[in-house]
């Protein structure tokens, strides 16, 4: 359902519950009641009499009653009107730019809007030619925006804020008709409001110049009932007859501060108009004979012709257009800077490149279906169409209903024989008539889609006249996959379909890029992508289509040296296979026959695992503004993942490229690949998607550019739960494996130092102290060990009742149970070396010039990590200082936080402080088993490299695109460097124990330490059992 007609029926509600509201209760300068049963006081008749005797004079004799007055009340209100001020001097109201930045100008950015609808009538005093009448109007200079629905007040009020100014006057008057120029409805009526200006100012101009609120100016609002208001309305609501003028001046004397320079209003009548069909003689000069051989449309576009015309033609209303403006330019400035017949006004300066930027919308469509016996297959048609420019805002654009010369009033007729919708257009300006009739308008809507037909409605609009005629141009809506399933979705299902033409060009490029390598074998045997199991399932491929469409930021391959360019990709899959569009349950019903034609159409693809595909491509950013969109067509290859694409794009200015290669004035000499990411990493890998263009052009041809390759940033999808469980039970499980294999480590390091009771003093006490705080620490505080559940930061994210599953919970357990085996194992090993250190001193070798101590060793170690803390702590506050979000755990100081992940280095470089235990004792043995420090060793390193492979959790229904926070301390670079670094210690000290060996063996086995005696010990002999 069309919501422009809904809205303007509303708002003619709004104003029709104040119409039956007539109240006598006189106003006074501080009423400040919202009651819109102050407005209508009709206390003004003697001086409506005098002010509008003129009006009165050339009025016929009204003969009214009660219905009539009602029904034409209801249809001589407007909103969003234009209005225009003479320049004499004098503003009607002040306006503060103090929302904008210094030396802007911008003129589309200023909105001068109006408002006005009838409130009451006052039968009391109705004569023989008019009736009174009381209104609202609302008329005030916006920023972009345009005025409410609703009148703000209700009474004379004056508002003022940084980029909006808006005055509210009400009226009473008198309502008159005339027989002149064709009969015309008039409304003469005296306003009353408040003026923010005073008589300390001679001139209002230097007043409003310094008013606002900026400047923080309270000055007075002096009430101001000497306004005179004229409006007039066609009595019928016609091709050339749709418009309301009208002026409101100031009865005040110029040099009066509260006079103004004389206001022009203009507006389209409202949309609950009644509209006649009274201009056949007009459409048949632009129309006959029908149809219309119109050369702008390519021959092979197939039109909609067995449609309900009317139903589908409103889906349209409140359209913007994309405009086609110089196809037949002919390098004149006449031919190629002007659109049309639409007047630009001097204020747009046009050029022929920014013709293409301007947008055409279509409003206020009325369609009645013809007389015949099904009242299907012909109808008749009026529409507005308003020139839009690339400066103004596009959506407000669609809320006015002004009509300076920007605008076409269009009336023509449509048959299912040739599917075309002809219609003469006439610009609207004041006091239009006939003799402004002087354009042909046809439009389109085509039943089927290809490469290069991507609109579903086209238009053009032509000249009539054979002498001093325009350029003709062309007009269409390109359809958005997006639009499929949201406003055309039952139209697309019902009447629509997709030509594959480029199946075989794209079957070339997949066998120009088939790789036959062992990892390509292996990859389409064991990884699986996106796909679908019955290539004939509508619901199955509707959700593939979903799949494989996305929308996020990507970055160039390769990364180009310095500043990162910021690209924002879109991939709409438009069709896949024989569907069009997209499929919802809730339509089944209108989709019966269209699934049927398909499945009869494609019985083959299921012998066939490439899919045909279409869709479409858009990239921002300057880097490639030549190829801002390409519409795409080809195979998908669901082994692989793979797409293999041929693109088209439009180019603008295509006359003057003499290339020949052009279909249907697109360049369609481009192939794109799309691969995807496998959905079997899903629990490990984020998807993700690399997309690369080339032009299939010589490097001589103009429209040739260089090969074109980046990879997305995360694509999210729906349900993510079933990663997310996997990837807890391999992490819990990796837990496991890894204490296992560090407790095999301590026990292999115990059963050495009791083979070799004599290198227990020289194992360092603070590297096996870090190590049993690393293993103490989780069991306290009840914390996760190796590695942290990474996720991206924004939000908190685990499935609906993940931490009730009985399997996670025992896991814990046998977690917590290995964490405690090994504190415990690891404070066995601190025991024996305390114990064999105190031994050392009764029985110290002759070369060892002192025995082994950990002061210096623990010094040495804090100094380091300090200095490497203080580096981490510093680089990271530099690279996050720009960061919008916060942390997860952001109620911590960030020092905090930044320690609390620097503990994961202390367990990473555990090999450090033996490192310089060894150098500063310049011992001659070998303290540590290989199997303990490269076993550990080893064990960091997996789980480094885990955490370096394994992509943040996301969460699909809060997940920012454009802001990918991970909570993740490291960057994938410094978790390089880490991992270096830990295989160099352990080279080290493989390298020190292997020196310490020769320097022994070089030592004479009589001056060699022995072991120390043993003593009794009771809490030793009791571990050693």
């Amino acid at each position: 359902m069309d919501v422009s007609p809904l809205l303007h029926h509303l708002l003619g509600l709004v104003f029709l519950m104040f119409f039956f509201i007539t109240v006598t209760t006189p106003f006074s300068d501080s009423d400040t009641s919202g009651e819109p049963s102050r407005i209508c006081k009709f206390e003004r008749f003697s001086e409506v009499m005098k002010e509008c005797s003129a009006l009165l004079s050339s009025a016929s004799k009204l003969k009214l009653d009660n219905k009539r007055i009602y029904g034409i009340a209801s249809n001589i209100y407007f909103q969003n009107g234009d209005w225009v001020q003479e320049a004499g001097g004098a503003p009607l109201m002040p306006f503060d730019d103090s929302d904008l930045p210094v030396n802007f100008s911008d003129p589309h950015s200023l909105l001068k809007l109006v408002s006005f609808g009838v409130m009451g009538v006052d039968f009391d005093h109705q004569l023989e030619n008019a009736v009174g009448v009381c209104g609202l109007m609302s008329i005030g200079i916006t920023r972009n925006r345009t005025l409410s629905d609703v009148p703000e007040r209700w009474y004379p009020w004056f508002h003022s804020r940084p980029g909006n100014s808006e005055l509210t006057i009400p009226f009473e008057g008198l309502y008159a008709e005339s027989e002149e120029n064709g009969g015309e409805r008039l409304m003469c009526l005296l306003g009353t409001s408040l003026f923010p200006f005073s008589e300390g100012f001679s001139d209002p101009l230097e007043l409003s110049m310094g008013y606002g609120c900026a400047h923080d100016h309270q000055f007075p609002l002096l009430k101001n009932d000497r306004i005179l208001l004229v409006l007039r309305y066609p009595q019928k609501f016609t091709l050339i007859s749709r418009a309301v003028h009208g002026e409101m001046r100031s009865l005040n004397d110029y040099s009066d501060p509260m006079y103004f320079d004389k206001v022009y209003i203009s507006s389209l009548l409202s949309y609950e108009s009644n509209y006649q069909f009274v201009s056949e003689k007009l459409v048949s000069k632009a129309c006959e004979p029908y149809p219309y051989n119109d050369d702008l449309i390519d021959d092979g576009i197939q039109t909609s012709k067995k449609i309900q015309f009317c139903i589908v033609f409103q889906m349209f209303s409140g359209e913007m257009f994309d405009i086609v403006a110089n196809l037949k330019c002919d390098g004149t400035e006449k031919s190629c800077n002007n659109l049309g017949p639409f007047v630009l006004g001097s204020k747009t300066k046009v050029t022929s490149t920014m013709l293409d930027n301007f947008r055409l919308l279509m409003t206020d469509l009325h369609c009645v279906p013809g007389e015949d016996y099904d009242k299907l297959r012909t109808a008749k048609v009026s529409a507005v169409f308003r020139a839009v420019s690339p400066l103004e805002n596009q959506f407000t654009a669609t809320g006015r209903t002004g009509v300076w010369g920007t605008t076409i009033s269009a009336e023509g007729i449509w048959n299912s024989s040739s599917g075309q919708l002809c219609m003469v257009g006439c610009v609207v300006l004041a006091n239009s008539r006939s003799d402004g009739c002087n354009s042909r308008i046809c439009l389109y809507l085509p039943s089927s889609f290809s490469i290069t037909q991507r609109s579903i409605i086209i238009g053009t609009i032509s000249s009539l006249k054979k002498t001093d005629s325009y350029t003709p141009f062309l007009f269409k809506k390109v359809l958005r996959p997006l639009d499929l399933w949201n406003r055309y979705s039952e139209y697309s299902n019902s009447y629509l379909s997709y030509k594959y033409s480029k199946s075989d060009l794209a079957r070339a490029l997949l066998k120009r890029n088939e790789n036959l390598k062992l990892g390509t074998l292996i990859k389409k045997l064991f990884l699986k992508y996106p796909t679908v199991e019955d290539s004939n399932n509508i619901t199955g491929l509707s959700l593939l289509s979903d799949e494989l469409s996305f929308g996020v930021y990507a970055l160039p391959e390769p990364l180009p040296n310095g500043h990162l360019p910021k690209i924002f990709v879109t991939m709409e899959v438009l069709s896949l296979g024989p569907l069009f569009g997209r499929y919802r349950p809730h339509l089944k019903d209108n989709w019966q026959k269209g699934e049927t034609e398909r499945h009869d159409n494609f019985n083959s693809t299921k012998q066939k695992p490439l899919l045909n595909v279409s869709a479409q491509l858009s990239m921002s950013g300057n880097s490639y503004s030549h190829i801002p969109m390409l519409f795409l067509e080809g195979l998908y290859d669901p082994r692989g993942g793979r797409m293999y694409l041929i693109g088209c794009r439009d180019v603008p200015g295509f006359q003057k490229f003499k290339s020949v290669n052009f279909e249907s004035r697109m360049d369609c000499l481009i192939e794109v690949k799309v691969e995807y990411s496998s959905k079997t990493t899903r629990w490990l890998i984020n998807p993700t998607a690399k997309i690369s263009i080339s032009s299939r052009r010589n490097e001589e041809d103009p429209l040739h550019f260089r090969p074109i390759s980046f990879r997305t940033s995360l694509i999210t999808y729906i349900d993510n739960s079933k990663e997310i469980r996997f990837r807890r039970n391999f992490e819990d499980i990796f837990r496991i494996l890894v204490l296992s294999a560090s407790i095999s480590c301590i026990l292999s390091q115990l059963l050495y130092v009791k083979k070799k009771a004599d290198v227990i003093p020289f194992m360092s006490l603070v590297m096996l102290g870090s190590q049993a705080l690393v293993y103490g620490i989780p069991l306290i505080t009840n914390t996760v060990i190796l590695f942290k559940w990474k996720e991206f930061q924004n939000h908190q994210y685990l499935p609906h009742g993940f931490g009730k599953i009985m399997w996670f919970r025992v896991l814990d357990c046998t977690m917590k149970f290995l964490l405690l085996v090994t504190f415990v194992l690891t404070l066995r090993l601190c025991q024996k070396v305390w114990k064999s250190r105190s031994r050392l001193i009764a029985n110290k070798p002759k070369y060892l010039k002192q025995n082994p101590s950990d002061k210096r060793v623990f010094l040495a170690t804090w100094t380091t990590h300090m200095v490497g803390f203080l580096l981490v702590h510093i680089i990271h506050n530099l690279n996050t200082e720009d960061s919008e979000h916060l942390r997860t755990n952001d109620k911590l100081p960030k020092w905090v936080t930044n320690l609390e992940e620097y503990m994961g280095l202390v367990q990473d470089f555990f090999l450090l402080p033996q490192i310089i235990g060894n150098v500063i004792w310049q011992i001659q043995v070998k303290p540590l088993r290989k199997f303990y420090y490269i076993g550990f060793t080893i064990l960091r390193l997996l789980a480094r490299a885990y955490d370096y492979i394994r992509d943040p959790v996301f969460n699909p229904y809060f997940h920012d695109r454009e802001i990918n926070t991970s909570s993740e301390f490291f960057s994938k670079s410094e978790d390089v460097v880490i991992m270096t670094t830990l295989a160099v210690l352990a080279i080290i000290v493989h390298a020190q124990q292997r020196r310490n060996i020769n320097k022994l063996n070089q030592i004479p086995k009589s001056k060699q330490c022995k072991p120390p005696p043993h003593g009794s010990n009771l809490f030793e002999d009791f571990l050693s059992k």
